[in-house]
């Protein structure tokens, strides 16, 4: 019922304000929607992105000499306004010399495929697994192992993954990845891990313990191949155990699903047992990750993005406060000098099913 009622007041609300778009442009509209809807309480802004890579002619800086790089888009096609093969044509721009690669699903047409291949992107089509796991984490591990362990083929220095269905705009990425990584050398000895870890703050919290944001990660090849060369997720969960995930922000790390799951993985493998406690979760992300905000890669998710900044809010609202670049920053840098409020994780998780 409430999706039938969100698509009729799309199509009305299309069918009203076209003619205006149409006599004003876009951007001024925008601008008169923005002054009608603030009221008295409340700033409204708005950002638009081009949608063809066409209308896209920024570059990246001539580099000298740079690692060699293979950027892994993991998932389903997105197939609206040719979404993933417009990212591709952008991507090709922006990380010249960088090897492509398409980690999809056997079920796409041959004709699909075929674009991306014309444009020399080297395409996997995986097979699906049987159980698709909780957020269908299973599907990404699938994709993303074996686009990872194709770019270790291509005996590439380092490996990007991200998604058929978000989009970085901004240039220079390449080398700011690799730049943040010299830049923050590891913390402490830690022989299996090469280098730190770069993730996103788009879904990466900072009372959520272990929660790397998996949407974007970037690293030296053999650390992805370690991150992401891991089981599949077989575990199902009954009502009851939602339930008591959800009851404190703790219990919902503790249920280790998704992005906790990888990051905790990882941690074994490297020889650090989480301690489970958000000191320790802090003290993890300053000595193996680095967190870097979605704004500087200009990162955009349509499934999202129309609301630009997520899960930013003025209130309190703990479940959901992003660890961004400022605040990892500040953990990297003095975490010995934060008190750290271990009680926040008794309270209750709004993360689960939560899309405000």
């Amino acid at each position: 019922m409430k999706k039938t009622v969100l698509t009729w007041t799309r199509k009305i609300l299309k069918c009203i304000l076209l003619p205006f778009a149409q006599v004003l442009g876009l951007r001024r509209l925008l601008e008169l929607i923005a002054e009608i809807a603030e009221g008295e309480k409340s700033f409204l802004t708005y950002h638009d992105r081009p949608l063809p890579a066409a209308s896209v002619s920024t570059l990246s800086d001539g580099l000298r000499e740079s690692p060699s790089l293979a950027i892994v888009i993991q998932g389903p096609i997105l197939h609206i306004n040719g979404f993933t093969l417009e990212t591709v044509k952008i991507y090709q721009r922006h990380f010249a010399g960088s090897r492509i690669i398409l980690s999809t699903w056997d079920d796409e047409s041959s004709p699909v495929i075929r674009q991306f291949e014309e444009l020399g992107v080297m395409v996997i089509q995986n097979k699906k697994p049987l159980y698709a796991g909780e957020s269908n984490i299973n599907m990404q591990i699938v994709s993303t192992q074996s686009g990872m362990l194709k770019a270790k083929e291509f005996g590439v220095e380092r490996a990007l993954k991200t998604r058929t269905d978000q989009r970085m705009y901004a240039p220079d990425l390449a080398d700011f990845f690799h730049n943040l990584t010299e830049t923050f050398p590891l913390k402490g000895h830690w022989p299996k891990q090469r280098s730190r870890i770069v993730g996103c703050s788009l879904n990466s919290f900072k009372y959520r313990m272990y929660g790397l944001s998996d949407m974007l990660i970037y690293g030296d090849i053999d650390d992805m191949l370690l991150y992401w060369d891991i089981g599949l997720d077989e575990r199902i969960f009954n009502e009851q155990q939602r339930i008591q995930a959800a009851a404190s922000l703790g219990n919902f790390s503790r249920w280790r699903i998704c992005e906790v799951y990888l990051a905790t993985e990882f941690l074994k493998k490297i020889g650090r047992e989480p301690k489970w406690s958000l000191a320790d979760s802090w003290s993890v992300f300053a000595d193996h990750f680095c967190v870097v905000d979605k704004e500087q890669l200009d990162l955009f998710w349509p499934k999202y993005n129309h609301r630009e900044y997520r899960w930013l809010r003025y209130d309190e609202h703990v479940s959901t406060r992003e660890l961004c670049f400022r605040e990892w920053l500040n953990l990297y840098a003095n975490l010995k000098n934060k008190k750290v409020p271990e009680n926040v994780l008794d309270i209750p998780s709004t993360l689960e099913g939560k899309n405000p």
